[in-house]
């Protein structure tokens, strides 16, 4: 809060002091230096002590802590010392103001206490009359609230006829503020703190007025309030000033925050100290980075002397730039801005350049207009000789009759530009497509449509030639479809090469029907034989060893099929694979049809290589199983899954016949299936485990 000034205190009747928290003496006014005998000098920013008797100055210092912290109103009965080293007996009043963290004392030269206490109630009315501040009190005992002169006179009450108690005070009080300045007051009865309000008054005649609260509360010693005091002082005119002051610098924060010109303002150096939103939008550097920093920081290198030689001079002439100055800036992007700037100098009371402020016009857009159009210009020149090397350009009226031909028209068709101006492009038909073709072309570009297409033409010395063709309708600004607009692209050797391509194909089809029958034939014959031959040998190790040998090659041969019949030639499926193949394998034992089985296999394609091995561990699996495990039992159960665990291909193949022996082992067995299974598994980088229980259990993981 803002002390009043010097002046009001020096004219008031009653000794006035202005000491800190801890008794150093700030102001006397001149009726306390008359009181005391003593000049201000003799004991401004000096203890207050040095004119206490002895005997008070434990007093007086008890009641500073009581104003510091009780709010105290009851005086304080203390003895100076004065100038004439008499003894004066004096009433001190006093309050503690936070703000300012100053404690404001009046003496008054006590006789008796009656005398005093009225001699303070004039000397406070005075006082009110100045400071234009009322003062009143609440006894919260009695209920009974009494005001000074000047908050009637604030009220536009009449004494005579009002009585005021805290309900009546808030009916005075604007309907909208009243539960603020309720709540602040009984806040400070439980905070046990001051309160300071701004709130209106609403007049009987419907005037607002404004005015400034302060309160604080007296307690007993349960630390109940027993009294409440407080001031009021009137603040319509400076509230006005300030609402208006406030609504004037809104209107003008929202122009300069919401204006698209970019506001600036910079100091005597050149800095940013001010930059409104536009600058971010034109610039994107945010205000946070621009602001303390020179304006030369954001322009090329080759602008930038020249501007900081332009701004010294216009600190010096600030009609240089009076028309606007063109310069340059670069955006965080990297891109350059054009400005025009229109600045004006600011000066101080001494005629000082301080600085300047001002608008700047981003006309980027404008500069760059410029310079596209004469790209473009330019552009179009090479665009259109690029697109007469590669393109056959053409354009038709209505009646598809040639209106334009570019020159490679004219190159491919062997016509010249006059032959085809005018003329309908028949003139090129090869007569290669049919009539609906023609009319379901120009069927779709009169609806508004793009036709694509590929066209056989008639060149003027006879030949033939294939067009890759884009026709677009070009429609005015009314929507309507004035012209067409065709784009051809020479294709005429993909499409003999395609025709070449396919004849090729369809070769290659027969030949590979053919290989395929041959080989099936062959590896059928090999099949054959072999079972043959093990079917004629009398011993039973060489008999196994041919029927093991025609079994690999049934696998292969399962497999050559799948192959062959496969789009994919690259992969398979091994769903589709592995139990046909089981079921193969399975088919050459006699005890089949007495073996139950249990396939799960998921849908995974696997490489040809792959699963040609995989094929044969199978095989081999199997062919065991059946041999060995079941070789004294008519009946059993063979369970076989294949499924994808992270990138490894897990295979589980179970049977519950007689256990492989404890002793054999993959890697060192006399077995040549066993062997061939280590090793096809060895080779496709995978791991075997094997489980014997009640039966035999293979678990093989292979990176596929």
């Amino acid at each position: 809060m803002n002390q009043l000034p010097t002046e009001i205190f020096d004219s008031l009747p009653v000794a006035f002091f202005r000491i800190s928290t801890d008794g150093i003496v700030k102001f006397i006014n001149l009726e306390g230096q008359k009181l005391l005998g003593i000049t201000n000098s003799d004991l401004v920013m000096k203890p207050i002590e040095l004119i206490l008797d002895k005997n008070s100055k434990e007093i007086f210092y008890e009641f500073l802590n009581r104003l510091k912290f009780e709010r105290q109103t009851q005086p304080c009965l203390i003895d100076v010392c004065t100038s004439k080293d008499s003894i004066k007996k004096l009433s001190l009043y006093g309050k503690y103001l936070i703000h300012e963290e100053n404690i404001q004392l009046i003496a008054i030269e006590s006789s008796t206490d009656t005398e005093s206490k009225y001699s303070y109630k004039q000397e406070f009315e005075d006082i009110s009359n100045v400071a234009q501040v009322g003062r009143w009190e609440l006894d919260l005992i009695t209920e009974k609230l009494n005001w000074s002169n000047k908050i009637y006179e604030i009220f536009e009450l009449n004494p005579a006829d009002f009585q005021p108690s805290y309900e009546t005070f808030l009916a005075v009080i604007h309907p909208e503020d009243r539960i603020h300045v309720n709540q602040a007051y009984s806040k400070s009865l439980i905070d046990k703190q001051e309160y300071e309000i701004e709130h209106r008054l609403i007049m009987g005649d419907g005037r607002i007025k404004w005015v400034r609260e302060t309160c604080y509360s007296i307690f007993d010693p349960f630390e109940q309030p027993i009294k409440s005091i407080g001031t009021c002082q009137e603040i319509t005119k400076q509230k006005e000033l300030e609402i208006h002051l406030q609504e004037s610098e809104k209107n003008y924060s929202n122009l300069v925050e919401n204006t698209a010109s970019l506001v600036w303002s910079l100091d005597e150096c050149g800095h940013f100290n001010f930059l409104n939103p536009a600058w971010e939008k034109s610039l994107g550097y945010s205000k946070e980075e621009m602001v303390n920093r020179p304006f030369s920081d954001f322009q090329p290198s080759d602008i930038s002397i020249r501007d900081q030689k332009a701004f010294r001079k216009f600190s010096l002439d600030g009609e240089i730039a009076k028309m606007g100055y063109e310069t340059s800036f670069l955006a965080k992007n990297g891109d350059r801005k054009y400005l025009i700037f229109y600045p004006t100098p600011i000066f101080n009371e001494k005629g000082d350049f301080i600085g300047s402020h001002g608008t700047a016009n981003d006309v980027t857009f404008k500069r760059n207009l410029d310079n596209k159009l004469e790209e473009i210009y330019f552009e179009l020149g090479q665009r259109q000789f690029a697109i007469d090397q590669h393109a056959i350009v053409a354009i038709t009226n209505l009646n598809a009759d040639i209106i334009y031909a570019n020159r490679k028209f004219c190159e491919i068709s062997k016509y010249s530009r006059n032959e085809l101006i005018g003329k309908n492009h028949r003139i090129i038909n090869s007569g290669y497509h049919p009539s609906d073709f023609f009319k379901n072309l120009y069927k779709t570009i009169q609806s508004g449509k793009t036709w694509h297409g590929e066209i056989r033409n008639k060149a003027k010395d006879g030949s033939f030639y294939w067009v890759a063709t884009t026709i677009a309708p070009i429609k005015n600004a009314r929507g309507e479809i004035e012209k067409y607009l065709s784009i051809r692209t020479d294709i005429t050797e993909i499409k003999e090469a395609d025709e070449k391509i396919k004849s090729l194909l369809k070769e290659k089809a027969l030949i590979l029907i053919e290989v395929h029958h041959r080989i099936k034939n062959n590896m059928n014959t090999i099949y054959s034989l072999l079972k043959i031959e093990a079917n004629s040998q009398e011993d039973k190790a060489h008999k196994t060893i041919l029927l093991d040998a025609s079994n690999r090659v049934r696998s292969m041969m399962l497999l050559y099929d799948k192959l062959y019949r496969s789009e994919n030639t690259d992969a398979i499926s091994i769903k589709d694979y592995f139990p046909i193949l089981i079921s193969e394998i399975l088919n050459i034992f006699p005890n089949q049809k007495n073996i139950q089985t249990d396939i799960q296999v998921e849908s995974i394609e696997i490489s040809a290589k792959i699963l040609s091995s995989i094929g044969i561990i199978i095989n081999e699996l199997v062919t065991n199983t059946m041999k060995y495990s079941f070789q004294e039992r008519q009946s059993g159960k063979i369970s076989f899954s294949a499924k994808k665990e992270n990138q490894l291909l897990v295979i589980c193949y179970e049977d519950d016949g007689k256990p492989i022996d404890s002793t054999i082992e993959l890697h060192s067995s006399n077995s040549f299936g066993l062997n061939l299974i280590s090793m096809l598994v060895k080779q496709l980088k995978g791991n075997v485990h094997i489980e014997r229980a009640l039966g035999t259990k293979y678990r093989i993981e292979i990176k596929v």
